[in-house]
Order: C-alpha cells, then structure tokens, then sequence
C-alpha cells in the first residue's frame, strides 16, 4: 500500500461545489404615476422572469446533488458535465516524442488523484478524494468548470464506457463500510446507481463492448464483475493479494491484475473468469496498461522502482527498467511509441520508449504526480499533481 492511496476521506468543508446565488426582489416603493405603469409592468415582468431562472437553476444543480452554500468555478456544472457531443469523428493522431514539454498548470481542487479524459476528447473526470468530489476538467481550455459531489466516499478512481454516456466510479469511505462503484449519467452529472463491491475498490476497467466492468478490490483480493446493462454484479474473480489496477487487452479477451502486495500479475480469460496465469514482477506492483497493437503489458512496481513489460505471448518479463523513485502510474500514447510515468517522488513524468525499453526523458511537473491522462489525438497528456492541486499539461506530440 502506497502514502498516495490513503486519501479516501470524507468531504472537506473546504472543497469547491456547485451553488447558485438567491434573488431578491427590490424593497416596495410608493405607488408610481399613471405615466410610469408600463415601465413598472416591464420590471415586474422582468423580475417574474429572473425568479424563474433562479428557480430553474437551483433545480439543475440540486439534481446534482450540490450545495447552495458553497462557491462554484465559471461557468457552472449544468453546462459542463459533457461539453460537446459523446463522440466524435476519428481525429490524426499526434506522433509521440521522447522529449515532451511541460505546459502551464491548473488549480483543481484539493487531492487530485486521478483523471480520465472522456472518450470524446472534450473534457475529463478528476478523482478528488479527500475533498469527495469529481472536478470536470475542460481539456479544450484547460479550466476547471464544475465539481459533482460524492457524497457516500472519497472517489478513487474513474473509467468511462466506450460511448461515453457513463462513467464508473469506484468509490469508498475511511472505516470501509462503503464500498461501491457509482455510475454517473455523463449528460447529467448524476449519479443513477451504485453497485457493492469488495473491500477498498481501485482502478476499474470496462470492456471494450461497455458490457462489463472489472474492479479491483485491495482488501478483499478479489474482482468484481458488473453487467452494465443491469448495474448487478455479475460475477466474482478470486485473485492474489491485493488488486490494485486492471488493464484488458485491446479485444476484450484477457484482463491484466495488478496485485500489489503480492508482487504478481494475474492473468484472465474474459470468456469464462478462469485464470490463465500468475507472473511475477517487481516489488509492489501499482499500475498496469496493455499496448493497443504489441503483444506487450507494462507494470510499474511501486517499491522496486522499476517497470516490468510482459510479453502476452509467453506470460513472461522480458525486460525490467529503473525508474524513478515510486512510480505510480503508467500511460500509454495514443500512438503506443512512448508510455509516460508517473514518478511520486520525483515530483517528474519519466517517458519510456516502448520499443527500446529506455527512459528517454524527464519532464518536472508538480508536487507528487499521481497519474497521467493522454488525450483522444495524442497532442496533449494531463498530469494530476496530489500535493499542490494541480493539474501539469504536457505537450507530447510532434508535427503529424
């Protein structure tokens, strides 16, 4: 168990949220002249129409389960929750360079542990967890524009569906009686059921058809699978102490566990939730992602400050790098030619070059980054910053 995965909590008090602010209608005056009462019945009309905005917009946002007392960041969730269509016509994908650039970076919140950019591009979920909120992230402008309250837990990690009309978060409190993955209505930004889990659920995965979801319970050294079409769990995988994160290969067929306190890597069979094989890695393995178009896995071993890169075809490490110091994540490019770390005490991204197997970079960024999110083009990556609430852009790509 990582210092970073400790950060469940429970809603900070101090933590930005959606609002809308009252109006009040002006003092009564003595009656106007004669002269005067169309100018008086336009402002009535006036002041009739602003009450009934203000109603509106208080009904939106408490439908998101926000506070009226809290201040919210410009423009509003009501208009953020999902900027532009769910998807979008296939984009070039930017060419991946080995030496990225860091851009400027963004306020976000307290305790930014993760972020997913939706599979349209425009915009992402950020993982608040000890302030028990997700901040959606505009990653066209680079702003924050809203925040959606989760108020069973802190929220911990998020996967979308392929469509992107849902996000599934996993979700759990401090003394672990909540254990659930909540599934948001991305149109709306509310939260429509909540599914149980095991203990300390972690970074889940959906497959590739959006039919179902995995999710790694730490505690519990199980996974959970749930039908989407019903919200239900549908079955139950058994697996090595204790699931940290998934990956699933690009066709759905095999899933890739993470098993952090056991220092193996599980392997399984979609079809039928049968184990394929178990493959020893590094010293606390934490993160885990599967090239789209290689036989290959990377592993990033938190303890061991390596990576581990399994080829798929003989379940075996072929090749293990030093990293730096406790790697907490690893993202792939959308181009698959570099993957990017996120190295905690570096306070950096480390890229790899996945044909050579070499670091090829070092890019500061800011105060314990805890994962790395690459947009739908492969222009631009996101570095969440845990420590300092940040947000790091990094541009990755060359000239196309």
């Amino acid at each position: 168990m990582t210092q970073f995965d400790q950060q469940p909590g429970r809603s900070d008090p101090t933590a930005r949220g959606v609002s809308s602010q009252g109006w009040f209608p002006p003092t009564e005056s003595a009656p106007a002249p004669t002269g005067q009462a169309s100018t008086k019945l336009v402002i009535a009309l006036a002041g009739v129409a602003v009450v009934a905005v203000v109603i509106a917009a208080v009904a939106v946002f408490g439908s998101l389960g926000g506070s009226a007392e809290a201040p919210t960041p410009s423009p509003g969730v009501a208009k953020a929750i999902n900027p532009g269509p769910l998807t979008e016509p296939a984009k070039a994908i930017g060419n991946s360079v080995a030496t990225p650039t860091a851009g400027g970076a963004v306020f976000v919140g307290p305790t930014p542990g993760y972020l997913e950019v939706a599979p349209n591009g425009a915009y992402g979920y950020i993982a608040n967890r000890a302030a028990g909120v997700l901040t959606v992230y505009d990653a066209v402008r680079n702003t924050v524009t809203g925040t959606i309250p989760v108020k069973d837990g802190g929220p911990q990690f998020v996967a979308f569906a392929p469509d992107g009309n849902r996000a599934y978060v996993s979700i759990f409190n401090n003394d672990r009686t909540v254990n659930e993955v909540g599934v948001l209505d991305t149109s709306t930004g509310a939260f429509i059921a909540k599914v149980p889990t095991g203990i300390r659920p972690f970074a889940l995965v959906v497959s590739p058809d959006g039919g179902k979801v995995y999710v790694p319970n730490h505690d519990s050294g199980n996974i959970t699978v749930i039908d989407t079409a019903t919200n239900s769990v549908a079955g139950d995988i058994k697996v090595a102490p204790n699931p940290h994160w998934l990956a699933m290969s690009k066709d759905g067929t095999r899933l890739y566990s993470a098993n952090h306190e056991s220092n193996l890597v599980t392997v399984i069979d979609t079809s039928n939730n049968a184990i394929l094989a178990t493959v020893p890695v590094g010293k606390s393995p934490h993160s885990i992602v599967a090239h789209p178009t290689k036989p290959l896995v990377f592993v990033v071993n938190y303890d061991s400050s390596s990576v581990s890169v399994i080829d798929t075809n003989t379940n075996g490490v072929v090749a293990t790098v030093p990293t730096g110091s406790h790697p907490q994540d690893i993202t792939l490019a959308a181009d698959g030619k570099h993957a990017y770390l996120a190295c905690v005490d570096e306070n950096a991204i480390e890229v790899l070059d996945t044909s050579t197997f070499k670091i090829t970079a070092t890019v500061p960024v800011g105060k314990s980054p805890t994962s790395v999110a690459v947009s739908t083009d492969g222009r631009q990556a996101y570095v969440t910053n845990l420590a300092d609430g940040t947000v790091t852009q990094l541009n990755i790509a060359g000239t196309a």
